[in-house]
């Protein structure tokens, strides 16, 4: 029954992308040489988040196999981020039966709980994947006992090795009111949490987590550098400085304008860059955005659809570009721009996997399971805003090349399409190209959310169907270079993977 659907959703894609009307060329050349400023972008880049307080919400064989599936794409276990607001101001009783209690209102990740023993139960799944766990700061007021709690009980079910940092606080801008006072209570967070775990000399350590209205707008307290001038890292074990990230407040309408847009999305990542060549040159560390979303809320219920699924795929694809170690795609259980939803019984329909997640297999791929040479990604400018590319090399080679048509189609009307000529191809004679595809361009949601399909090289992910194990023939169409050109057609809110190996 399942081959059968699928193979009817094929033919509809297929036929959609008939229809697709060339409204204009775009030459693309590609480079001769491997640039030097291409970034040898991390195996583990896609993440994904639970908000501290809600992760009992993700202890279930559904949430699990979606993080098994894209764990099966990657070259290094995924790394799931327990961390948020809710991480800061959690309180442990032991001897509580629920896993998780709210006691402020209204429950979301501004609100206090109290955890009891059987919320670390959830960490004993997600074998595929290694965590990074926040230590609660309390609002700047250090809770030695309280931090060991959490910490310790944390860092015992899920044992060493599968931790991968222990963060020091969530936005810290917004309490830590300089860079001393920060360092000062991280220092604390860190001396108590070293001496329980007996950590030694661990570089494990993962910092400051900049809110996105102040990171994104260059208007933060403190900097990045200034943290370091405090001495976040005079002894040498941070591992990771993480900011924040929100394409825009999600209030003001306008899908093109808002969210996909490219020259958008450059000018707000602009305000990140000092920060990230500080991390990496000389603070020799890794920059991480712990916590990302198109929109902060949500207004306009397309924006949870198919058009935040090309904004995470070309804002994760601009950000390794610059140098970005790892973006972590953030959700709890009930909000509306989740990757998916884990159960039934919240105020959005559930269980189901949602338009997002779609970005995540695409973003795999595109990095590389097993490559021959050190990875390097580059962005190609192509002045547009509706239009990127991006190169990844494997070595000194071209491997891959992923093109983003942002330009919005809602299911309505006449589809556009943009023909595209790859220039410059040497070494081979034809490519696979793999598709980001909805037949209702930004109005599908998927499967389990409105029916409306989403496929990525032929393949979808449903709860409906399996738990969100996906399933579907992996698709590629062949195409011929004729005299190093490649050209190919992109429909409008597509993108798409061209394999040159």
């Amino acid at each position: 029954m399942h081959s059968l659907l699928f193979t009817i959703i094929a033919l509809v894609v297929y036929h959609a992308r008939a229809q697709a009307t060339v409204t204009s060329t775009r030459t693309i050349a590609l480079p001769t040489a491997r640039p030097s400023n291409a970034f040898d972008v991390p195996p583990d880049f896609p993440s994904v988040g639970f908000e501290t307080a809600f992760l009992p919400g993700y202890n279930n064989q559904f949430s699990d196999n979606l993080v098994a599936s894209l764990g099966s794409r990657m070259g290094a276990k995924p790394i799931i981020r327990i961390g948020g607001t809710s991480g800061d101001i959690i309180k442990f009783d032991p001897g509580q039966a629920e896993a998780a209690k709210c006691v402020s209102t209204p429950c979301n990740s501004a609100a206090e709980f109290i955890l009891g023993p059987s919320y670390f139960n959830a960490l004993s799944r997600f074998q595929f994947a290694r965590f990074s766990v926040q230590a609660p700061l309390t609002d700047g007021n250090p809770n030695r006992t309280n931090i060991i709690a959490y910490i310790k009980r944390a860092y015992e079910a899920l044992g060493p090795s599968r931790v991968d940092a222990i963060a020091l606080g969530n936005e810290v801008n917004w309490y830590e009111n300089n860079a001393a006072q920060y360092v000062a209570d991280a220092h604390a967070a860190k001396d108590a949490v070293t001496f329980s775990l007996d950590l030694g000399s661990s570089e494990i350590w993962e910092v400051v987590d900049t809110a996105s209205e102040h990171a994104s707008t260059g208007k933060a307290p403190y900097t990045v550098k200034g943290v370091y001038d405090a001495g976040i890292n005079r002894d040498g074990r941070v591992k990771y400085v993480a900011e924040h990230y929100y394409q825009f407040d999600g209030k003001t309408l306008g899908i093109q304008a808002h969210l996909l847009n490219h020259t958008a999305l450059r000018a707000k990542l602009a305000n990140y860059e000092t920060s990230i060549q500080y991390t990496r040159n000389i603070a020799n560390g890794k920059f991480i955005l712990s916590e990302t979303g198109g929109p902060l809320g949500v207004s306009d219920d397309r924006q949870t659809l198919f058009a935040n699924t090309l904004w995470s795929v070309n804002f994760q694809l601009y950000a390794m570009s610059l140098g970005v170690s790892r973006v972590t795609g953030v959700q709890r259980p009930e909000a509306k721009r989740s990757l998916w939803i884990p159960m039934s019984g919240l105020a959005v329909p559930g269980p189901r996997v949602q338009a997002p997640y779609y970005a995540l297999p695409f973003i795999a791929d595109f990095i590389g399971k097993t490559v021959s040479g050190n990875r390097g990604v580059i962005n190609i400018d192509l002045n547009s805003a509706v239009l990127s590319a991006y190169v990844m090399f494997e070595g000194q080679t071209v491997a891959r090349i992923a093109i983003v048509n942002l330009r919005e189609y809602a299911g309505q009307g006449n589809r556009n399409a943009v023909k595209i000529k790859l220039n410059g191809i040497v070494g081979v004679n034809q490519s696979r190209v793999m598709r980001l595809h909805a037949d209702a361009g930004t109005a599908a949601g998927g499967f389990d959310v409105n029916g409306k399909n989403i496929t990525w090289a032929g393949q979808q992910w449903s709860y409906k169907v399996n738990q969100g194990k996906g399933h579907g023939t992996v698709t590629e169409k062949t195409l011929q270079v004729v005299g190093k050109v490649l050209e190919l057609v992109i429909p409008d809110s597509e993108a798409v993977i061209v394999h040159l190996k």
